[in-house]
């Protein structure tokens, strides 16, 4: 099983392993050393309870993104913009990136750290749709996948301390 040290900016240098012999698009993973992956933890987040896909609301997120996922929410609904989240397809996947030009990524999903979550990947945009809840996210330190093609996927970029999120107005 191929083997790879890879640079998260997030977490620093990881090293996992894939679980087929040869590198395979979306393969499986498991971490060897520099990510303790007991560190993502079950989530519940009430606007997501009726959601499809979203296991009422208790996802897997890792703890120093809680938080701020937890604001997300929150602004959404209280910008009434909820009634653009149609399912959600999850958060943690221990796994490597799978490009939507379907080419062969060496490198962890960011759903393996359990900072990534997939909403309305069932629309004809594959998440188009979202885009009125792209600013929140980006305003809460998430980079929107629109830029590199996977409109459905926001994933944290930066985690927020607890007082830049109790100061942040939205």
């Amino acid at each position: 099983m191929p083997e790879s040290t890879f640079e998260h900016p997030l977490f620093g240098e990881i090293q996992f392993r894939t679980l087929n012999l040869e590198w395979k698009r979306g393969d499986k993973i498991i971490f060897l050393s520099g990510f303790n992956i007991d560190e993502v933890e079950p989530l519940i987040i009430p606007q997501l309870k009726s959601i499809p896909g979203a296991a009422q609301g208790k996802l897997k997120v890792h703890k120093r993104a809680h938080a701020q996922l937890l604001k997300a929410f929150i602004l959404i609904e209280n910008y009434d913009l909820l009634h653009h989240v149609k399912t959600c397809a999850g958060t943690l996947n221990l796994r490597l990136r799978k490009p939507t030009s379907g080419a062969l990524s060496k490198i962890p999903s960011n759903h393996a750290f359990g900072i990534a979550i997939d909403l309305n990947e069932e629309d004809p945009g594959y998440g188009d749709s979202v885009a009125p809840l792209a600013p929140i996210f980006q305003s809460l330190g998430f980079t929107w996948g629109k830029s590199f093609n996977d409109p459905m996927h926001f994933e944290v970029n930066r985690f927020l301390s607890q007082e830049e999120l109790d100061t942040y107005m939205g």
